[in-house]
């Protein structure tokens, strides 16, 4: 797996699975723990010490003035007796020689000094990887065990570091949602105030919305449409259902108003005292007044019926249209928030190095390796073998691990 992942050396590719990254992951180390004590002596036969080295001095004879003393920022070790030797840009048989006169000083008598590598200065992985800092240097080491060591591609793990990512993150998704529930929502409020049939959803085919909650979105305004539409129309046909009774009574009372009046007919009253014919007609004007005044009070009961229906649907009509100003100024404010949260994701995205959707390739990786006063950069595949120092940069970085344009030299190769 690792010779195929080497042989590919591309700068630019696709994300690999996860499970794939820890099996990586899983070699590369196993790899780094076989190196021995012997492999390692046989790289540094050509190499020249620098600063973070740890070298074995023994002198023999001599057990208390063996050590193995780090070399510090200066180029220096610490040795007993003799005190600071220059150990920087030497080769192991340099600095035994440098140690050996040292110590003849009238230190020992023909000393005879053995130097050897313990421990070569660390490697530095940084950028996009999801363990960033220093790690041992292993012979034979490759930009991919190295980023494979420092847990693989991906966003920082260390404490404190990628939580307000995630967090920008989802205030992003949440908001995308968001807007997308208010364009649906937006249709639906349109549809019912211009007493629409069916919905006409926009297209959200661009959306960057899982398709299956759109799908989620728009079936659950369905739902609220045919609700809403539904309660109208129950609400109206109760108040319709009043209007054929009172329109009966009064054509009833009117009946009997007219029945009422008949008996006012000289056929009706032949044969009466003219006392009596006057008591019945009184009797007949207020009955008929009586029925009058009924039918008139049930006129007016349908008319109010036919009133309140309208009233009905204008108040649902009123309704969608405040709901519909609320969700237009919903939606400006979402036009406005959605662009400035996915700014933020993004520049804290670049701090971190991390792939998002906008970027979604492979990071460059830049090997940056100290040579005397400069420093080259090497752009370089994975199966690149790396040097004790060197700097792995992953994607972008912030702030800038190289010294600067003035002192770096650009190169593709090393001649090694």
């Amino acid at each position: 797996m690792v010779r195929g992942f080497r042989r590919k050396g591309r700068r630019h590719g696709q994300w690999y699975s996860t499970t794939a990254i820890r099996c990586m992951l899983a070699l590369a180390i196993s790899f780094a723990s076989v190196q021995d004590r012997a492999a390692a002596q046989s790289h540094a036969a050509g190499y020249r010490i620098a600063a973070g080295d740890k070298i074995g001095i023994t002198v023999f004879g001599q057990p208390d003035l063996s050590d193995e003393p780090t070399v510090d920022q200066n180029g220096n070790i610490r040795l007993p007796l003799v005190g600071d030797i220059r150990a920087a840009n030497l080769s192991l048989s340099e600095l035994e020689r440098s140690i050996e006169q040292a110590l003849a000083q009238g230190y020992v008598r023909r000393p005879k000094v053995n130097a050897k590598m313990v421990t070569f200065r660390p490697i530095h992985v940084l950028g996009m990887v999801r363990t960033p800092g220093l790690y041992p240097y292993q012979q034979g080491q490759s930009i991919f065990a190295a980023v494979m060591r420092a847990g693989g591609i991906g966003t920082s793990e260390q404490p404190g570091q990628g939580a307000d990512f995630f967090q920008l993150d989802d205030r992003v998704r949440l908001l995308e949602i968001n807007q997308a529930a208010l364009q649906a929502k937006k249709a639906r409020l349109v549809a019912f105030a211009n007493r629409a049939a069916r919905i006409d959803f926009p297209d959200m085919s661009a959306s960057p919305v899982e398709p299956a909650r759109l799908a989620e979105i728009r079936e659950s305004e369905e739902r609220v449409f045919a609700a809403e539409r539904r309660a109208e129309e129950q609400e109206a046909e109760a108040l319709r259902q009043q209007i054929p009774r009172l329109e009966a009574e009064v054509a009833s009372l009117r009946r009997q108003s007219d029945l009422e009046l008949r008996q006012r007919d000289p056929s009706y009253n032949v044969g009466r005292l003219t006392s009596e014919l006057r008591r019945e007609e009184t009797r007949v004007d207020l009955n008929s007044t009586r029925l009058k005044s009924e039918a008139l009070k049930a006129e007016l009961a349908v008319g109010e019926l036919k009133f309140k229906i309208a009233e009905l649907r204008n108040g649902y009509q009123r309704r969608a249209f405040a709901e519909l100003r609320e969700t237009e100024r919903e939606l400006l404010e979402s036009s406005v928030n959605l662009p400035s949260a996915r700014r933020a994701r993004a520049a804290r995205a670049g701090q971190m190095g991390w792939l998002t959707a906008e970027h979604d390739e492979m990071p460059a990786i830049i090997v940056i390796r100290p040579t005397g006063t400069t420093t080259v950069k090497y752009e370089e595949a994975i199966g690149f073998l790396l040097l004790p120092g060197d700097v792995v940069q992953v994607g972008s970085l912030v702030p800038s691990a190289s010294p600067g344009p003035s002192n770096q030299v650009s190169a593709k190769q090393p001649n090694r």
